[in-house]
């Protein structure tokens, strides 16, 4: 599913993962969900499996073993669940499901409410009619070649019950972008330039994006590692000075006058960066986020990275137990991503890349990368190689290992049907 010809496919499928990464299952009342019929107990109990959570039901009225339903919540967990039948499902294509819910919420079978429904079911993500109705109305005013990233923010916004706004769907719609985080500040810091008397806080802002763009330069500079410890830029430094720059834009993007030429970028780029905000997901003791950070001087590429590991008392991640992907872009050795992964402070580093001399280079740096990590208090256990699949874009021989793995699903709901 990762397509690592763009960076556009890296978030894609992070957020997929967001949306998928999770088996407690939380419902509220109006919500519309799909269930199965796993088996019947006497009493008129029956087990449900609705996405990949099972609940024990109490059934009023007759149902069948396998069969498919459409329910709606009433409802809640404290007060106790009821789930109505709305009707059966009787198709068994995906395209089938989402045109039989389009019609029962009596709306057009397009071919983007098709793909928008289609996913909600596949996901099996509750959703109320409201929010239904909500999204197909923005859907409508959508163009068709971003259909497939609305979905995707859509989807996201309803399973994290973020307010169904357009500025809530296009910042999360352009942490999709094709264009690289560094190509947008580029272009909007040459674009000021041109811009006739400007303001104080234009002048401000010009000067906040070429420090960013100059700090970024030194972050890959080779004097980073003749520095000490404490006077070395980190990628932190970088992720604050981002959030200042968000937080000026924010205050720019209020002044009208002389700004008309720049507008759509200031807004995009502030929705970009509101999107990355968005992405971060608590999922009970674990949290996962993403953020890219600018690498200018590597032809304006993106370093994006995802952190996924438990939570400390103070709400960070545990550095002792986590799991952080890289990925980026790089003139010479092009598709890189990095998985390291950390249990009880030992690391253990995944490099997925297609250039042929990629492990002797690795190899020759190993020591003093065990060095680095010993500082640090780490150990380094293993480096493994993997390429990626060119033919269905994605790792080959690529080792899964989940941090969450001992959490089990969700059971503890009964409900009433």
């Amino acid at each position: 599913m990762i397509q690592f010809s763009a960076m556009k496919g890296f978030l894609n499928d992070s957020i997929g993962q967001m949306n998928r990464s999770t088996n407690k299952l939380t419902l509220t009342n109006n919500q519309v969900v799909q269930g199965q019929v796993l088996k019947l107990f006497p009493d008129q109990k029956a087990l449900i499996q609705i996405g990949q959570s099972k609940l024990v039901a109490q059934l009023e009225v007759p149902l069948n073993s396998f069969d498919r339903y459409w329910f709606r919540v009433r409802g809640s967990e404290q007060q106790g669940l009821q789930l109505k039948i709305i009707k059966q499902v009787n198709h068994l294509t995906n395209q089938s499901v989402a045109k039989d819910l389009l019609t029962m919420f009596q709306q057009k079978t397009s071919k983007e409410n098709i793909l928008l429904t289609g996913e909600l079911a596949k996901d099996h993500i509750p959703f109320t009619k409201e929010q239904l109705l909500d999204v197909i109305e923005m859907l409508k005013n959508t163009p068709k070649r971003d259909a497939s990233a609305f979905v995707e923010a859509a989807k996201f916004a309803i399973k994290q019950e973020y307010p169904l706004t357009e500025n809530v769907i296009k910042s999360l719609m352009q942490t999709q972008s094709n264009v690289s985080l560094a190509n947008q500040i580029g272009t909007l810091f040459h674009s000021l330039q041109g811009l006739d008397q400007p303001s104080n806080i234009v002048r401000q802002l010009q000067q906040s994006l070429l420090n960013l763009m100059q700090n970024s330069d030194d972050l890959l500079s080779v004097k980073q590692f003749e520095l000490g410890g404490e006077n070395r830029l980190t990628i932190k430094d970088i992720t604050n000075e981002i959030q200042a720059l968000r937080e000026m834009l924010l205050v720019v993007s209020k002044e009208g006058e002389g700004l008309a030429k720049v507008k759509d970028q200031i807004d995009s780029l502030i929705q970009r960066l509101n999107g990355q905000t968005l992405l971060q997901q608590d999922l009970g003791p674990t949290t996962q986020m993403i953020t890219q950070v600018p690498l200018f001087p590597l032809s304006n590429s993106d370093l994006t990275i995802q952190w996924h590991g438990k939570k400390q008392e103070n709400g960070k991640i545990d550095p002792s137990f986590c799991r952080i992907l890289f990925y980026l872009q790089l003139p010479t050795l092009k598709e890189m991503m990095v998985d390291v992964q950390i249990q009880n402070r030992v690391i253990t580093i995944s490099i997925t890349n297609n250039f042929e001399n990629i492990k002797p280079i690795i190899s020759n740096h190993s020591e003093g990368l065990k060095e680095l990590l010993n500082e640090m208090d780490y150990k380094l256990s293993a480096i493994h190689f993997n390429t990626f699949d060119t033919a269905a874009n994605q790792p080959h021989h690529k080792e899964q290992v989940s941090i969450t793995s001992g959490f089990g699903p969700y059971t503890g709901v009964d409900v009433k049907i």
